[in-house]
This record gives C-alpha cells, sequence and structure tokens, in this order.
C-alpha cells in the first residue's frame, strides 16, 4: 500500500512537471497526415477507388459512397473520425465485434467504437444500426493500444510512434480497416486503405500523449 502511494504521488509530480514545462512554450509534436487511398469490397477484390478530398474545418477528410452508403472519413495517430449515411431503403448494421485493424506489420488488432469504454475494451460491443436514409457519428481506435495508466484512469497510447525520429520511417506505410456492413442478414466486407502521406512537425501549446508520455517514463508495461 505504501509503495502504491508512493508511485502515485511520484507519477503526480511528473505530471506536474510535464504539465509546467508544456505551458511556459510551445513545443514540437508529431503529427501524420493520412488518407483513404483505396477501398475494395470483398466481393469485388480488384475494384479500386479514389477516394475525393473534401477539406473542412482545418481537417483534412476523405468520402467513399456506393449504392449502399456514403462515408466520410478522417484518420490520424489518435484513431478515426467516421461519419456514415445509409443511402439505401432498409437498416444497416456495423457489428463493431467483427471490424477488424490491419496495421503496418498486417496484425490485425479489435477495434472500439465510441460508445465503449476503455474499460470494458475487451468486452462484447452493441452493434450500431442505422435506419433508412439515417446517419451516425463514430470515433473508432484500436483496443490493443488502450492500457491502464500509472494513475489508474484507463488511457489509449497513439496508433503510430511519436518520436519524430521513429515516425519517419512510417511515410508511405498503409493500414487498413476492414469493415463489415449488414442489411437483411447479408453481409458486404469493405477494406478501408490508409496511407500515411506524410509525417511531420508542428508546434503546439500541449501534448496530447502527455499521460502516455510520463508512463512511457515511468516504465510502464504497454
Amino acid at each position: 500500500m505504501k509503495k502504491s502511494l508512493i508511485f502515485m504521488l511520484l507519477a503526480l509530480i511528473l505530471i506536474g512537471i510535464f504539465a509546467c514545462s508544456g505551458a511556459s512554450k510551445d513545443r514540437m509534436i508529431v503529427k501524420y497526415d493520412v488518407e483513404l487511398s483505396m477501398v475494395r469490397k470483398a466481393s469485388d477484390i480488384t475494384q479500386r477507388y479514389q477516394a475525393p478530398v473534401a477539406d473542412t474545418m482545418d481537417v483534412v477528410r476523405y468520402a467513399y459512397e456506393d449504392d449502399l452508403f456514403r462515408s466520410i472519413w478522417s484518420a490520424s495517430e489518435g484513431g478515426w473520425d467516421l461519419v456514415l449515411y445509409n443511402k439505401s431503403e432498409r437498416p444497416l448494421m456495423i457489428d463493431w465485434d467483427e471490424v477488424i485493424y490491419m496495421d503496418v506489420d498486417n496484425i490485425g488488432h479489435r477495434v472500439l467504437s465510441s460508445s465503449t469504454k476503455y474499460s470494458e475494451r475487451n468486452d462484447p460491443q452493441t452493434p450500431s444500426v442505422i435506419p433508412r436514409r439515417g446517419n451516425i457519428t463514430e470515433r473508432l481506435f484500436s483496443a490493443t493500444h488502450i492500457y491502464q495508466s500509472s494513475t489508474g484512469v484507463w488511457a489509449k497510447r497513439p496508433l503510430w510512434p511519436i518520436d519524430f525520429s521513429e515516425a519517419q520511417r512510417y511515410k508511405g506505410k498503409t493500414v487498413r480497416m476492414i469493415v463489415p456492413f449488414s442489411v437483411d442478414g447479408l453481409t458486404a466486407q469493405y477494406e478501408f486503405n490508409f496511407t500515411i502521406k506524410d509525417v511531420r512537425q508542428e508546434a503546439a501549446g500541449s501534448n496530447p500523449w502527455q499521460l502516455f508520455l510520463l508512463d512511457r517514463a515511468l516504465g510502464v508495461n504497454f
């Protein structure tokens, strides 16, 4: 118990140090520029579609649509933001437990929807059902990248390295999101390919991965 309290106190002190050092001046953080480069259907593996770009509120988004749905994506080291419109006359269902994120090494990861608590990352998720002509907004993340911090809270670590020297090696790499869409019991599987176009540094008043960096400095096992 005493060791636990000491560890927690040390963590709080380090958080304070990190916060104070970041408050005085901007620091450089790593950002990934990611494009939705291609979409494939399992029924037609040769199909290739170059997604158009929509620039909204300084966030570059990519759209893909067919007769079933229209999707708008943005992706970064912090996960995926998705807006999905059901174009059909039937309810459209996505079982999030069947969605897979394939990383740069072609290793599959479970995907969490925004309604799933980090602490429940291994539990069954509630599917999303989009009514006819309806839409949903989702934020998706890899369950593998969720961990329990030294502070006791559940947190996430970046999908890719945030040390610039290491991050540059990811330029040109491709990751995939495999998503099954079901209508009236029939399922169509889509593969969304995301390519890392560039890796850069930009000035920021704070670092969104501050807790992760603290835990890494403390030797937390990810």
